[in-house]
């Protein structure tokens, strides 16, 4: 169904071969893991137990220091519940309290409400992010435009539904708000760069978009999936609160929130008017849920909307701390962290001076060279990595 033929181009308009190599360039640096001698099998997908096995220090591993968990409280009787024979299907929308507890909690915190509101329930950000690309296919728009960087799976559902993304912004946008956008209805998707620099979108960026917004009646796709995770504050309210909820689709994940990446759950709230077109694609994309997943889900929501400051947000500012001075002694350049679990450092050049270039590797995030070269170099650091891996790290920088 079309609903926004009317107001776009309604002929079919391929990629043409720059906007298809940017979409693959993109995806591809987010996506594979190290280069040279030291990239690993295509096969293997446990990277970090590659890495242990070679005796590389794998700085952006999705492994955690199981101490994180000191500071969340999260221990096993977290997970208790009443077992039942898991023989039945769970779907999204099963826990109808949880999902009225999601909408009290972003009516009484932002004051971001619409009447009839839907909250899509979902294994992780990945499959809600694919559907959300194909949502604005199924729309009739005949591209999207974005802040970037985005997540890199992004880009692979656009190829293969032949939309092109075109950036708004040609720098990072953390602490300006140098976006050029369209004087039109149009689709677009912001990501808070939580998860490769540790910051927000600037609130200049939001302020411009909810400005535009209301002017162009645009629909805005905001993957939060690190939404709540601030180091500094208690208080749970984001930036993009001040955009307009009935043409708003916003992703959180509490899953990542909390650091328990084993475990699937993420939500989106979804305009009204949308819900019908959107459900349609979901059921195709996401299915049911596992059965654990589903029952941890109302303890993990409660968890992360606790008054106090995000407990993996806490760990990783900490270990930030540590790190810090080390940084400024040795002249490492980096992008201040405020929220999250990732930084982005300049270390590159450290190793080489210092002969350990060979102990270490990491995603380059290479997706953020594209459009913006100064960065070209710096590493996607995870602050809660596991502490061997920390302590060698500092060791390092220290000597």
């Amino acid at each position: 169904m079309l609903l926004y033929a009317q107001t776009i181009n309604s002929n079919v308009i391929r990629m043409n071969k720059d906007e298809l190599d940017y979409l693959r360039s993109v995806y591809q640096n987010n996506f594979e893991i190290g280069s040279g001698d030291k990239k690993i099998d295509e096969e293997t997908y446990e990277v970090d137990k590659a890495y242990d096995a070679s005796g590389i220090i794998f700085l952006s591993e999705w492994f955690f220091d199981e101490k994180v968990h000191e500071y969340t409280g999260i221990e096993e009787d977290f997970f208790s519940f009443p077992f039942e024979t898991p023989t039945q299907y769970y779907f999204p929308d099963s826990y109808q309290q949880l999902n009225k507890d999601i909408e009290s909690f972003h009516k009484e915190s932002e004051d971001y409400h619409e009447e009839g509101e839907e909250i899509f329930i979902t294994e992780g950000s990945t499959p809600m992010i694919a559907s959300l690309v194909i949502f604005a296919k199924s729309l009739g728009f005949d591209r999207i435009y974005s802040v970037s960087p985005l997540y890199f799976n992004i880009f692979k559902v656009a190829e293969l539904v032949d939309i092109p993304i075109s950036p708004v912004n040609s720098t990072l946008t953390h602490d300006n708000s140098e976006i050029n956008l369209p004087e039109k209805k149009v689709f677009l998707i912001i990501t808070d760069p939580i998860w490769s620099i540790g910051r927000h979108q600037s609130k200049e960026v939001y302020e411009k978009l909810a400005e535009w917004q209301r002017r162009t009646e645009s629909l805005i796709f905001v993957d939060g999936s690190f939404s709540y995770t601030d180091w500094y504050s208690k208080e749970k309210r984001e930036p993009e609160r001040v955009l307009d909820p009935s043409l708003t689709f916003r992703l959180i994940c509490p899953t990542k929130a909390l650091g328990l990446n084993g475990l699937r759950f993420s939500y989106l709230l979804c305009p009204e008017k949308f819900k019908k077109e959107l459900s349609r694609i979901t059921c195709s994309t996401i299915g049911s849920s596992s059965y654990f997943s589903h029952k941890s889900r109302p303890a993990m929501f409660a968890k992360m909307i606790e008054n106090e400051i995000n407990p993996i947000g806490a760990f990783s500012r900490d270990r930030f701390l540590q790190l810090k001075e080390l940084f400024d002694r040795n002249n490492i350049d980096y992008i201040d962290p405020t929220c999250g679990f990732f930084m982005f450092a300049e270390l590159e050049d450290f190793f080489k001076r210092k002969g350990v270039l060979d102990k270490y590797m990491w995603i380059p995030n290479k997706g953020l060279d594209i459009f913006d070269k100064k960065f070209s170099g710096y590493a996607k650091l995870n602050l809660i990595m596991r502490e061997k891996s920390f302590l060698q790290l500092k060791e390092d920088l220290s000597e």
